[in-house]
């Protein structure tokens, strides 16, 4: 298996699609950076009022209050809340993917190995380590847009840090098996791509919990996307997020048989 996954690390550092898809995220934190400037900066937001725009003064608490947040504080609720980042990291896993088969070098692998729970791990162990490397990089990313556009959120201890990438690799680990599963059962990047918008984006869960909702129902905690919001919500507001992490981990090993039983079962 170590052969197959540096295999698969040295395509995967070798193609194009996992640095556009960083520098994508990339200009998301920018872009937050320079939004959270404007309505944060009294002269930017003064001119926002002479043009037109309607701030309250609930608004104005809120603006106030940004200045106050931690650096993870602050990216957590600008990039990590929405699911951006593993939008997009989806969207590798599946291109990932179904190139293999769409090349016929799945079928290559099968008959040379000839094991397939080694495909799998190989490929998960791979997206594991685009999924902390790309981690890593916000929070260089987010320091240094942070210093250049003047927002200079309260310093993060170590221990923030640490709690925010294990938490988020955690999570992101669960979507990674999640999008091999889809992958290797539908062998379609249309149809990865589209899964990719509403699965980690959130859109399926939202619109199954207000469905839901109206029988009093909520299902919400108990989804990945569920544990990004309590991961969010735990670096924001304080308190534990073991919960989230056993949701993750459970979704982990149900997308991890899942994708072994599409890859025995399902003909190349």
């Amino acid at each position: 298996m170590l052969n197959m996954l540096r295999m698969d690390l040295r395509r995967m550092f070798r193609s194009k699609m996992m640095y556009v898809a960083f520098f994508c995220l990339a200009a998301g934190i920018l872009i937050s950076i320079i939004t959270l400037r404007t309505v944060t900066d009294p002269e930017l937001r003064q001119q926002a009022v002479d043009a037109g725009v309607d701030i309250t003064a609930g608004d104005q608490a809120d603006f106030d209050a940004i200045r106050a947040l931690t650096e993870m504080q602050a990216l957590c609720t600008t990039i990590y809340s929405g699911g951006f980042i593993y939008v997009a990291l989806y969207i590798v896993v599946v291109l990932f993917v179904c190139t293999d088969y769409s090349s016929g070098f799945a079928k290559n692998i099968f008959s040379f190995c000839g094991s397939r729970w080694r495909y799998f791990f190989s490929k998960l162990l791979c997206m594991i380590a685009v999924c902390a490397l790309w981690i890593l990089g916000s929070f260089l990313v987010f320091r240094i847009s942070s210093l250049l556009g003047g927002m200079n959120f309260v310093r993060s201890g170590i221990d923030e840090y640490l709690k925010v990438f294990l938490g988020y690799l955690f999570v992101g680990t669960a979507f990674c098996a999640q999008a091999i599963f889809l992958s290797v059962w539908l062998r379609s990047e249309g149809a990865g791509i589209a899964a990719a918008i509403v699965l980690p984006g959130g859109i399926v869960t939202v619109m199954l919990e207000a469905l839901l909702g109206n029988w009093g129902i909520s299902i919400i905690d108990r989804t990945l996307y569920g544990s990004v919001q309590a991961i969010t919500a735990s670096v924001t507001q304080g308190g534990p997020s073991a919960g989230a992490a056993v949701i993750a981990g459970i979704w982990l090993a149900v997308w991890t048989v899942l994708s072994l039983l599409a890859l025995y079962k399902k003909d190349i």
